[in-house]
């Protein structure tokens, strides 16, 4: 058997192999230097077999590519991903280190722009912040960096909500926008508090 033909395939780092003719595999162009391919080149059953496995890496690779490309993305999140595209644990996990190595996924930086990006939307308590970083499979540690790192305290966060809130008719009403807050994570008593330095500066 021969490879009769290697195209690429639109903008990405995509490959098409022929072999005798037909479509056989899709490969990066690493891939395809890595092991020397080269039209003309005779290639046997072991060969276009172990290239075959390739080609499903680098399918999940550039998918995974992809994904991340749309926004910043937590590794739990690429994890996540990959498993609904029925990648093996194997491959989850060389293709997440091989896009850490690329600085492509840093769960440090996701989190601190999440941050950075949570509270430009609207004011929101550190509790909370830090119940939706989990969520995103963010380590605890890196967590509680992130969140100390930030400049705005739960206090100033608070009385900006409060603020925001009291445009509201229903938060007119002191139970009703203390219960809010106390489900957006701010503690009672910083919220009984700022309600009433509110109520009498009204």
């Amino acid at each position: 058997m021969e490879i009769t033909k290697i195209s690429k395939v639109g903008k990405q780092d995509k490959f098409a192999i022929f072999i005798d003719g037909v479509l056989k595999i899709f490969l990066t162009g690493q891939s395809v230097l890595d092991n020397d391919l080269y039209v003309g080149m005779t290639i046997g059953e072991d060969q276009i077999k172990k290239l075959d496995n390739q080609s499903t890496y680098d399918v999940l690779f550039l998918k995974a590519l992809n994904y991340i490309s749309l926004r910043v993305r937590s590794e739990g999140e690429v994890k996540t991903y990959l498993k609904r595209k029925d990648a093996s644990l194997d491959e989850q996990k060389e293709i997440i280190n091989r896009l850490k190595k690329l600085d492509l996924v840093n769960d440090e930086r996701f989190a601190e722009a999440f941050i950075h990006d949570k509270l430009l939307q609207a004011p929101a308590s550190k509790r909370k912040i830090s119940y939706e970083l989990k969520k995103k499979q963010i380590a605890e540690d890196i967590i509680e960096r992130s969140i100390s790192n930030d400049q705005m305290s739960d206090e100033e966060s608070l009385n900006k909500l409060i603020v925001m809130k009291r445009r509201q008719t229903k938060y007119q009403d002191d139970l009703k926008l203390m219960q809010y807050l106390v489900r957006n994570g701010f503690n009672y008593g910083d919220v009984k508090k700022a309600l009433k330095n509110d109520t009498e500066e009204y």
